[in-house]
């Protein structure tokens, strides 16, 4: 029986599948779904079972990103500090020991994009439509979603980006190296595959060990920094004029 509400997972060959299933919504993130991936995460990062993970959706968008009509509990800024779900889901996510790779497909907008990027690899529908539209509900962009992004675009391609608040295609994201390849919706299952058979019969252990060692270099500064982001909203009240 499945134990997540707006996930189901199956673990097949070595391969631990996780889609989202928040239909309703477009798969918004709300913080039970945040809070279920965070966990899922954390779980297949202690299953020796499990060898690489594969993050997917098969509704028609990928995900709307965080649930902004979700009613919110009345909280003080110290418990919203302690309670980050965003940023703890990144987390898991971004120390996950077994290679990891996003499959998106239609809106793939704010927290859904950062959780793309938190992963190891990005194949997307052809579809796809990636955006960060937090500085258009006058919030910046925290849950280390701007070294992630750099990490892959750029710097100057990351401030547009993300100041603009604009949505971006395939094609328009094709030459920054957002994405590590692009499918038409036919070929979907023919492509994960083929990046499945890249790397499953490649050493866990090797790859594990290399994957750690790329996070700590492209990432290391930026985990030690970046809670300041989310700090400087919380004591701010910009967001609400917005």
């Amino acid at each position: 029986m499945n134990k997540y509400k707006y996930l189901k997972t199956e673990l097949k060959s070595g391969v631990f599948y996780i889609e989202l299933t928040r239909k309703k919504s477009m798969n918004a993130l709300n913080t039970a779904t945040l809070d279920e991936l965070k966990r899922v995460f954390l779980e297949a990062s202690k299953n020796s079972k499990v060898k690489m993970i594969v993050l997917h959706s098969n509704e028609k968008n990928f995900s709307a990103g965080a649930d902004i009509k979700e009613k919110q509990k009345k909280q003080n800024n110290l418990e919203r500090w302690q309670k980050n779900y965003g940023k703890e889901c990144i987390e898991a996510i971004l120390s996950a020991p077994q290679i990891t790779i996003c499959v998106t497909n239609g809106y793939t907008l704010g927290g859904a994009a950062v959780i793309a990027t938190a992963c190891d690899f990005r194949i997307g529908n052809k579809d796809t439509i990636i955006g960060y539209p937090e500085i258009i509900l006058g919030m910046n962009l925290n849950w280390l979603g701007l070294p992630l992004l750099q990490n892959l675009v750029g710097s100057s391609k990351t401030k547009e980006m993300v100041i603009s608040g604009s949505n971006y295609s395939t094609k328009e994201l094709e030459k920054y190296n957002f994405f590590d390849e692009l499918f038409d919706g036919d070929n979907k299952i023919e492509v994960i595959n083929k990046w499945i058979k890249k790397f499953k019969s490649r050493s866990p252990l090797a790859s594990q060990m290399i994957k750690r060692s790329m996070n700590v270099l492209a990432f290391h500064d930026a985990l030690a920094i970046m809670h300041m982001d989310y700090d400087q909203f919380l004591l701010t009240q910009n967001y609400l004029d917005s």
